[in-house]
């Protein structure tokens, strides 16, 4: 009787349900009402995001332009600066070559041009790291003006820029940058003939950029001050002068500029340069509408959901840090941890590549550990929160105390800004014992000292131009400048918490990772994009050759201290974070990972036989 009771009571109310929704629908205003009514409110809503953003968001995200810098890792007393400004040196130093080094002069002994072409090198590197005022030196093409800033006798020239590559196929006349300068192939008449007006037009440009230089002038003391106060303790130079420490610092400083970068500096300040003191300037960002925001939200929520029904879940640590884990159904490998990018949405543009390229056959991840860590402000969330180093190493030690016992080792894996997370693994005395594999994808890590990745990233290069060239070529040239060297301005670096995240909360000193500092049992490979438009790849590369020689050189003395040998991959053609859309560049990864596995297994395999 009950159970009738309770069924007729239901059908009673979809009887009145039913004649309700009729009567609804027969009274609701047209389709089109209530679609301009959606669309009112909409924008209604967006103009209020708007001036939210305006009024509120941006006053907060410059409310403090200076605050106290995160604390030098490596180098925590005043005094010991100076050994980061030696190295910095020392490794421009080391990429002179010798010109001289086999000629010798009637008396035996060897020509030493070396000091010259170090001195030069040390003041165009830290020449680079400043803005220039507009002058009227006329360029020939697009990124020049770069060029000359980081393309001198020593350092490896950067990589063509997208316009020359682009020029080139419309009759332009581009430098073949990509060719080594110590090149001795031999030359018909016809490359000849091409050769001597290529030389003749470098010669044609460094003369007038020669005759350019009485007018800019060059580096004085008060611009170095300025300079060496932001990098070396960063704060401002007033700062600097009011404590007694960073003046003797100073002192030191010029010190070694003089006797080992063979440079001097006037009395004096010359208003021409700026540093590029990127974290006490001003958040640039350009307004993106609410609906960006939302759709990044949604990607990342499908992401989210997806990562779920296979099995991941999602954890939070004490100190903030979020990650994605999924535990191996059998344990064949090491635990695989990756750190993302610089991307709308995170992780989840990655999840294709990591479960459907990198971790596929014999690294599937149903066969090892998997650790997705994430970092909301460079993910396009509206988020000012950023978690330090110092969280960011607590939060992943939890997340592998919780999951994997401690003896494990570890595979790490990071693209582009998830390089500089890698650093601060291989810093930590608790992770760095595990690590056996380091995976570093477009890193900007490498050679961060180096200005390529904070003006390619956070400057437009086209404001740079238009602001030391003044004047602008045709239209065609233009329109192939802004789509190729303004994208990642308009997609990423422009972005208000990412921005924010980078002028406030980014320790560039503390995310250099240098090639000697890592465990020499350590397999590492680096994965460069040829045409990258934030990473030096040519420079990088240079830098990883000299690194590998210098390691072979030391091993026959039986020397571990400068790191492991390094294995490169060059994507030829392709642009940065070109791997993360691209199955073909997947399956390279894959293979690699594969090969170094294999290796590690076997000198496991030695170890217990010994």
């Amino acid at each position: 009787f009950a159970i009738a009771f309770f069924f007729s009571i239901i059908r009673a109310k979809i009887m009145i349900s039913s004649e309700s929704l009729w009567l609804t629908l027969m009274t609701c205003p047209p389709f089109g009402i209530i679609a301009a009514t959606l669309v009112i409110g909409y924008v209604i809503f967006e103009i209020g995001f708007f001036f939210h953003y305006q009024w509120h968001l941006v006053p907060r995200a410059n409310q403090v332009l200076y605050h106290a810098p995160a604390p030098f890792r490596d180098y925590m007393e005043i005094k010991d600066r100076e050994k980061l400004l030696l190295r910095i040196i020392h490794r421009i130093s080391a990429r002179i070559p010798n010109k001289c080094s086999n000629a010798k002069n009637g008396s035996g002994h060897l020509h030493d041009n070396s000091a010259v072409d170090s001195s030069e090198a040390c003041y165009n590197f830290i020449e680079s790291w400043f803005q220039k005022k507009s002058d009227d030196t006329k360029y020939d093409r697009f990124s020049e003006e770069f060029d000359m800033a980081t393309l001198d006798v020593g350092l490896c020239p950067p990589p063509p820029s997208m316009i020359r590559m682009a020029w080139s196929s419309v009759g332009g006349n581009t430098d073949d940058s990509l060719k080594s300068s110590d090149s001795s192939s031999v030359l018909d008449e016809g490359e000849q003939s091409s050769h001597n007006e290529e030389c003749n037009k470098k010669q044609n440009g460094q003369a007038r950029r020669e005759n350019a230089m009485p007018k800019m002038g060059k580096l004085q003391k008060g611009n170095m001050d300025e300079f060496l106060s932001w990098a070396l303790f960063g704060v401002p130079f007033s700062t600097a002068q009011s404590n007694p420490d960073m003046q003797q610092a100073l002192d030191k400083f010029y010190t070694i500029l003089q006797t080992d970068g063979g440079l001097t500096f006037e009395p004096g300040h010359n208003p021409n340069y700026k540093p590029r003191s990127f974290t006490f300037e001003k958040v640039k960002a350009l307004y993106r509408p609410f609906f960006i925001y939302a759709s990044v939200a949604l990607m990342r929520l499908a992401g989210d959901c997806f990562l779920y029904a296979i099995g991941f879940r999602q954890y939070s640590c004490k100190r903030g840090l979020r990650y994605w884990h999924r535990p191996a159904e059998q344990q064949c490998g090491s635990p695989f941890l990756f750190f993302h990018g610089i991307a709308p949405g995170g992780h989840a543009p990655y999840i294709p590549m990591i479960l459907f390229g990198v971790l596929k056959g014999q690294l599937s991840h149903k066969h090892r550990d998997v650790f997705l860590f994430e970092n909301k402000p460079i993910s396009y969330a509206l988020c000012f929160d950023a978690l330090s180093e110092k969280d960011t190493i607590q939060g992943v030690l939890e997340a592998l105390q919780r999951h994997i016992p401690t003896s494990t080792s570890l595979t790490v894996c990071g693209h582009s800004f998830g390089s500089c997370q890698l650093t601060w693994m291989v810093k930590s005395p608790e992770i760095k014992s595990r690590i056996r594999q380091l995976i570093l994808l477009d890193p900007v890590s490498i050679l961060l000292s180096e200005p390529d990745v904070v003006v390619n990233f956070l400057y437009n290069r086209h404001e740079v131009e238009c602001q030391q060239s003044g004047h602008s070529n045709g239209w065609i040239e233009r329109l192939i400048r802004f789509c190729n060297e303004t994208k990642i301005h308009l997609v990423a670096s422009s972005e208000m918490f990412i921005e924010y995240y980078l002028r406030r909360n980014f320790a560039w000193y503390n995310s250099e990772i240098w090639l000697q500092d890592i465990p020499h049992d350590v397999k590492v490979t680096v994965f460069l994009a040829e045409r990258d438009e934030i990473v030096n790849t040519q420079k990088i590369e240079r830098e990883l050759e000299l690194h590998n020689s210098r390691v072979s050189r030391e091993a026959c003395n039986s020397v571990t201290s400068m790191g492991p040998l390094i294995k490169k991959v060059i994507w030829k053609d392709v642009g940065h974070a070109h791997c993360v859309m691209n199955p073909e560049r997947w399956s390279d990864i894959n293979q690699v990972m594969r090969k170094l596995e294999s290796q590690i297994m076997n000198e496991k395999s030695c170890q217990k036989v010994k």
